[in-house]
């Protein structure tokens, strides 16, 4: 089956690092492939570079906010 519809997946964080790690691990493992993930970070006060580190998925960006 030809997949020509691409979803937008939103996923908003602050401070849940593990959190973060599993629902990402989640998303890409769904069946549906065309897809993008936009990851929005809240200002959190916590490091998210390993977990990012861990996906090296062209579908996937991460913008992180200045101030909560």
């Amino acid at each position: 089956m030809m997949q020509s519809t691409e979803v937008t997946i939103c996923l908003m964080t602050y401070n849940r690092p593990k959190m973060l790690e599993e629902a990402i691990r989640s998303i890409l493992a769904q069946s549906w492939e065309n897809f993008s993930l936009v990851i929005l970070d809240n200002a959190s006060t916590l490091d998210y570079q390993d977990v990012l580190d861990k996906f090296s998925d062209e579908r996937i960006s991460y913008i992180r906010h200045e101030t909560n």
